[in-house]
């Protein structure tokens, strides 16, 4: 069991190693990942898969193995991201359909739901049967909502409120998600949407992060012929994420 895990972990880096010699990632860069996004996953697989060598009970053994499987799915997550890069830049490379926004927003909901509990956030999300269908990617968008709903749940505290908001404005629909958490400083706000960005205060409160999700959602939404931004009235006084996207991409 143990030397499976390990070479897995041993395939992951390899194909990481391999992903960042075509997407040319700069030297700084690839260390930063390494060192801040992999070592956390790896060390506890490493430590979980030399507890499950060692005699202990079998609920304790069924815990572990579950923790395992998140580790890994951790790892292919972060791979998944580099190798998305490439993607998102190619404009053939998005499927456009016509979508309901709000389908996509309680998708994320749905996903999110376990965490949203655990930190009992109260959502909230006023009725939006009347919204437009978009001619957008599905995945990718999806995509967007996910990172910015996931930022809102990470960086709010327990018992916080996160409000979502649609309406269509001057011919674009405007998505708003709005936490009262960490906030964002004069920095921050000129510097999030740049990859491998982050804070010094959000990297303390989620240490695995890679500073690519907003720098992807960017991209992403500007290749939808979109725009993204966010407004803060400073350090923990909240922050809200803005999408506009033509009713027609």
């Amino acid at each position: 069991m143990q030397t499976l895990l390990l070479l897995i972990s041993a395939f992951l880096l390899i194909a990481l190693l391999r992903r960042e010699r075509q997407r040319n990632f700069t030297e700084e860069s690839f260390i930063s990942i390494v060192n801040h996004t992999f070592r956390t996953p790896l060390t506890r697989i490493k430590w979980m898969s030399e507890t499950l060598g060692q005699e202990i009970p079998r609920k304790e053994q069924i815990e572990i193995s579950k923790d395992l499987g998140n580790g890994v799915g951790r790892l292919l997550e972060i791979i998944d991201a580099l190798a998305g890069i490439k993607d998102i830049h190619n404009t053939s490379a998005y499927d456009l359909k016509a979508v309901s926004l709000l389908e996509i927003l309680e998708e994320a909901i749905r996903k999110y739901s376990v965490q949203i509990n655990e930190k009992k956030i109260k959502l909230s999300m006023p009725v939006m049967n009347d919204l437009p269908l978009l001619s957008i990617d599905t995945k990718k968008i999806s995509f967007v909502i996910q990172v910015l709903l996931e930022n809102a749940i990470l960086y709010s505290k327990d018992g916080d409120t996160i409000v979502i908001k649609a309406e269509v404005k001057d011919g674009e629909l405007v998505l708003a998600i709005e936490d009262s958490g960490l906030g964002l400083s004069w920095k921050d706000r000129n510097n999030i949407f740049k990859r491998f960005y982050r804070g010094e205060r959000a990297k303390k409160m989620n240490t695995d992060g890679m500073g690519l999700g907003l720098y992807m959602a960017r991209v992403i939404v500007r290749r939808h012929k979109g725009k993204i931004y966010a407004t803060s009235r400073g350090k923990n006084r909240g922050t809200t994420f803005f999408i506009k996207l033509p009713r027609k991409s």
